[in-house]
């Protein structure tokens, strides 16, 4: 009856221990979180260089831009003369590791955006969801 008694006490005391553990465990992966969301960031960080095929006039469409990453999130400049002329920046978001990229197409009077995948120097994506655009990034 003592060796039960014992072996109970000693299975509560590697028990309690193993909480605090896991307790310790859970903080740390909220640390490195954050660590993780500001490194996706920096993903996307630099100069694009992007043709989008079979736009609606028939052709295809260059454009270059730069992503910079500021103390709010990211943003946007078009660095192409014609993209300056053809569309305004709304806003520049990371959701679920894809950048979308808001525009106004001043020609159609409609808001937009690019999808852009980054796989390493490899850009792929859409713009307006129906047009592929394939491109490069650089730093």
């Amino acid at each position: 009856m003592k060796y039960k008694i014992l072996l109970l006490a000693f299975i509560f005391t590697f028990s309690s221990c193993s909480i605090f553990q896991k307790t310790q465990t859970i903080s740390q992966n909220i640390e490195t979180s954050i660590n993780e969301s500001e490194d996706l960031l920096q993903k996307f960080v630099g100069n694009y260089e992007i043709e989008v095929f079979g736009l609606p006039d028939g052709g295809d469409g260059k454009f270059s831009m730069k992503v910079s990453k500021e103390s709010s999130g990211l943003k946007t400049i078009f660095t192409s003369e014609g993209a300056n002329e053809s569309f305004d920046l709304l806003g520049t978001e990371v959701e679920e590791g894809i950048l979308y990229i808001d525009i106004y197409v001043k020609d159609y009077g409609i808001n937009t955006s690019f999808e852009i995948y980054v796989e390493g120097n490899q850009v792929t994506g859409y713009l307006a969801d129906m047009f592929e655009l394939e491109g490069t990034k650089s730093d």
